[in-house]
């Protein structure tokens, strides 16, 4: 008979960020005898949508309930939804009646301000982040699901931190084996963790401690986390997990033909994860070598911000470098398959070095030369462990460009190490995991 888990993961299919780990977790774990149950919170109409992430779920036939969430997306969703009625009607009228000039550049300022002030409202209201607010409903149904049916383990994953704060009630409360895992860092996080007051920044310290100390099993995608965690922790209970792949992913997916030498990224980009110095090395690039533009572009399948595509133009790049927008979870591994190298980008700011992309994974599996433009730390690790690619830090622009020309020429040749990449199946992931959660694991405990 199959032990229940309960998965708690604020985001699930259909939405596409921040679900891979677990989605692949729920579909491997029944081959050791785990029984998957789901709670996610309902997709907040904001986020990028994966139809395709949404079939495989339904193919595995599994429980997954979904709860209201009262947070900040949800309700802007929300209101944006009771406003379209309002917008389209005024559209209407902005078309029948005569043209008027344009609105002053104060009002332009005026909503920037405000703008700035609604983003500083929500930083302050995020305690411990913008999710908490789906502990209102999640929180109730994970202790119907409890009493309810016949589960024993918990695992909740972040971000958002706030997830946790599920599982570490529920361990007070219940006779549970609650694992904590860690997709991110917490305090350490080089994207989340610049709080906006010293309260922000001692709740969120107290509140990981306490989830450290609190779970029976905690794991981590990266060593400079689990090693955070192990300190907080202290009792030898916290074990590396890294992200991984599915081989079975890339079998029936189609591959594209360029002509010309194609370098793709995808993926998210936001904050510190910046694509300016690799935008540079590209403009020179075709300084130095003028007859590149007709055989050399790069493809991204991203979230580019307005300052990204600016630059684009300011730099006279429109022909070599295009954006296809993030697309489906296949769509970007289409593009992956079809490349000739592919591209990885991470910002050099503190705490950088924690960060392991769940994407560099996916690169490992298709198997193609990686380029990562990335500061020391987990990521310039793993590209140099499985010697899959070339690392260069993010502001050596000349080393970009010419490493570029070399992947053009075909110059840059990479013995991967095969034995070390195939460790990182999600089918391993999943084992290792039933392994942790039953007190069987055969890897380094922290």
């Amino acid at each position: 008979m199959k032990d229940r888990i309960l998965l708690i993961n604020y985001d699930f299919p259909p939405t596409l960020s921040g679900v891979r780990r677990i989605t692949k977790l729920a579909r491997y774990l029944p081959d050791h005898d785990f029984e998957p149950v789901i709670l996610s919170a309902t997709p907040n109409g904001r986020s990028a949508i994966d139809v395709d992430g949404l079939k495989e779920v339904e193919a595995c036939g599994y429980q997954v309930i979904r709860t209201p969430s009262p947070d900040f997306d949800h309700a802007a969703a929300m209101l944006n939804q009771v406003l379209s009625p309002v917008r389209v009607v005024r559209k209407k009228l902005d078309h029948a009646a005569p043209p008027v000039k344009s609105p002053p550049k104060t009002v332009t300022l005026r909503s920037r301000m405000l703008s700035g002030s609604a983003s500083f409202t929500r930083r302050i209201m995020a305690l411990p982040d913008d999710r908490m607010p789906w502990l209102l409903t999640a929180i109730p149904m994970a202790e119907h699901l409890l009493r309810s049916q016949a589960i024993r383990y918990v695992l909740t994953s972040s971000y958002p931190n706030s997830t946790h704060l599920i599982g570490l009630y529920l361990k007070r409360r219940y006779n549970i084996h609650w694992h904590a895992d860690f997709r991110d860092g917490w305090t350490q996080n080089p994207y989340f963790a610049d709080y906006v007051t010293p309260l922000h920044r001692q709740v969120n310290f107290s509140l990981e401690q306490r989830v450290a100390e609190g779970a029976d099993t905690l794991t981590g995608v990266s060593s400079p986390i689990v090693d955070h965690l192990a300190t907080l922790s202290g009792r030898g209970n916290v074990v590396l997990l890294p992200n991984g792949f599915d081989p079975t992913d890339l079998s029936d997916v189609p591959k594209m033909e360029f002509d010309k030498f194609t370098l793709a990224y995808t993926g998210t980009m936001f904050m510190q994860r910046s694509p300016d110095s690799f935008f540079a090395a590209v403009r020179g690039l075709l300084d130095s070598y003028p007859g590149l533009t007709d055989n050399f572009q790069v493809i991204f399948r991203s979230n580019m911000k307005p300052e990204h595509l600016a630059m684009i133009r300011d730099l006279n790049l429109e022909r070599v470098i295009i954006n296809w927008g993030m697309g489906s979870w296949r769509d970007a591994l289409s593009l992956q398959k079809s490349a000739d190298a592919l591209l990885v980008l991470e910002g050099e700011n503190p705490n950088s070095h924690i960060m392991l992309t769940q994407k560099i994974f996916e690169y490992l599996a298709a198997d193609k030369p990686i380029l990562a433009v990335a500061p020391p730390g987990a990521l310039a690790d793993l590209v140099r462990r499985t010697r899959a690619g070339v690392v260069i830090a993010p502001d050596n622009v000349f080393r970009i460009k010419e490493t570029l020309f070399e992947l053009f020429l075909g110059r840059v040749t990479f013995k991967r190490n095969e034995s070390l990449i195939n460790s990182y199946t999600r089918q391993r992931q999943a084992e290792e995991l039933a392994q942790i959660l039953r007190g069987k694991n055969r890897g380094k405990l922290y």
